[in-house]
């Protein structure tokens, strides 16, 4: 932008961060624990369902962490964009990311789909998001 002095300011917003709001599921009467639940590779879904002891939420999102995620078909381009960047933030142990990572992290999995992994595409989905509970960070 150009002042009346003809200065460039820049007025560049600082990047939008985004996580998955577990509040947001108890407020809309969904289950956070059942969405991740569906993201667990079939093998850490059979070895948690096997345990004495009562799997948590963070139990899961472990699982994804240290598991699931690592597997080729965690994130295919086959599956829809909002639950690749669900999927995305839940092995991120939900920590809050940008939208330029999370669209590097997108485009990479999704076999370089640039398009719907822009700054600019992605914040527009997050943002109208009705189903994962996807919140910006404010700050």
């Amino acid at each position: 932008m150009v002042t009346q002095d003809g200065e460039n300011v820049s007025v560049e917003q600082p990047e939008s961060r985004w996580f998955i709001d577990s509040d947001w599921y108890e407020q809309n009467r969904r289950s956070f624990y059942d969405m991740s639940w569906r993201s667990l590779c079939a093998k850490c879904a059979e070895k948690l369902q096997k345990r004495k002891k009562k799997v948590t939420t963070g139990d899961i999102l472990a699982a994804i962490k240290n598991c699931c995620s690592e597997s080729p078909d965690y994130i295919t381009a086959r599956l829809p964009i909002m639950e690749s960047a669900f999927r995305i933030l839940l092995a991120n142990g939900n920590e809050p990311l940008g939208v330029t990572e999370l669209g590097r992290r997108l485009s990479e999995r999704r076999g370089g789909d640039t398009y719907t992994a822009s700054p600019q595409m992605l914040n527009r989905l997050l943002s109208n998001d009705r189903w994962y509970g996807f919140k910006k960070v404010t700050e």
